[in-house]
């Protein structure tokens, strides 16, 4: 049995044999069996838990959680290379990857488990299945090659959430001297991989879903910079 005084819930009553009346007064709470409670165990509200998901999996529900908020951010596309024009190119910045957040209520979540997808880089990440809300955010594109200067890839978009974020699209190179690789695209995360001049791969994309940049060469092929895979992160609140 529980008693809320004053807006506060959480005096639990010990054994009671007696159906006798229970009085409140300065003393405390009477019961009928003449017991009295003079505390209350008053449990503050629960410390948000955050749970960074790396790798796709599934999510299931804890029994006492009333909302989760979740955020998806998908991958960051690679940088371009100027292997097609190894004596002066340079490639363009990989885009960086969508975002998007949705809050769930507790009851609007199944028992079972829950699948959500990780993006590796330039793939998407996504939380959910129909008939549940589903929330997605797709990877950021690649970077051009050339054969002088490589364009720089688009930024992936987020779909499905109260709150969709587009990830930047990365930089075009520059293939004139001075040569520079284009600097790769950021999401809501992570940042994209700076711009290098020649000779030098590019610079990789940052955690969560930065795009790579691009690479930079006038003697010899280069590399563009890795994409930085996607997140999905679950924000549990009790």
């Amino acid at each position: 049995m529980a008693i809320t005084l004053n807006g506060t819930t959480g005096i639990t009553t010990p054994a009671i044999t007696d159906a006798g009346p229970i009085s409140v007064g300065p003393q405390g709470i009477t019961f009928g069996d003449a017991s009295v409670q003079t505390t209350a165990a008053v449990t503050a509200p629960g410390v948000p838990v955050l749970l960074v998901y790396t790798s796709s999996s599934t999510y299931t529900k804890p029994a006492t959680v009333k909302s989760i908020k979740v955020t998806v951010v998908g991958g960051g596309a690679a940088g371009g290379s100027n292997a097609s024009n190894p004596t002066g190119a340079a490639g363009g910045g990989g885009g960086g990857g969508g975002a998007s957040i949705f809050i769930y209520p507790a009851p609007s979540l199944p028992a079972s488990a829950i699948p959500y997808t990780v993006g590796a880089a330039a793939s998407t990440s996504s939380f959910g299945v129909a008939p549940l809300t589903v929330i997605t955010a797709t990877g950021g594109a690649a970077g051009g090659t050339g054969p002088t200067t490589g364009a720089g890839g688009a930024g992936g978009i987020g779909s499905g959430g109260t709150l969709n974020v587009g990830g930047s699209g990365g930089n075009a190179g520059f293939g004139t001297a001075p040569i520079y690789g284009g600097a790769g695209g950021g999401s809501m995360l992570g940042g994209g991989g700076k711009s290098v001049i020649a000779n030098n791969n590019g610079d990789a994309g940052q955690q969560y879903g930065g795009g790579g940049g691009g690479s930079a060469g006038t003697a010899a092929p280069r590399t563009g910079g890795a994409g930085a895979a996607g997140v999905v992160i679950v924000e549990e609140f009790y």
